[in-house]
């Protein structure tokens, strides 16, 4: 696969959180310039998706710890604190809390703000 095809379906997530993790640890970490755009669309599609039961709060962490600070991933421009925000909070249970339905909501709603 191609770092775009990896980073496509990383930030849509649409592999499995194992299966993105082996994928992007086998991409150079250096980028020259960001490859895809990590809109807020992507950080609620998966929000709602735990929501949903579809993913558990692990695999969001994973997801989550794989986009923070990629050189070739930016986040969406008009919304890019709040993407930048969401990754952190999601990357660091240990730091922020576990993710649960009442934080997954929180960011919902920083992310349409």
């Amino acid at each position: 696969m191609s770092r775009a095809e990896v980073l496509a379906d990383l930030v849509a997530f649409s592999k499995p959180a194992e299966i993105l993790d082996s994928l992007v640890r086998s991409l150079p970490w250096d980028a020259e310039r960001p490859e895809i755009t990590l809109t807020a669309d992507h950080v609620r599609n998966v929000l709602n998706r735990f929501r949903a039961g579809e993913l558990v709060s692990a695999d969001v962490e994973i997801w989550a710890d794989l986009i923070e600070l990629r050189e070739d991933i930016e986040p969406q421009a008009d919304h890019e604190e709040a993407i930048l925000h969401a990754i952190f909070v999601l990357a660091t249970p240990s730091i922020n809390g576990a993710l649960d339905d009442a934080l997954a909501v929180e960011l919902i709603g920083s992310l349409s703000a």
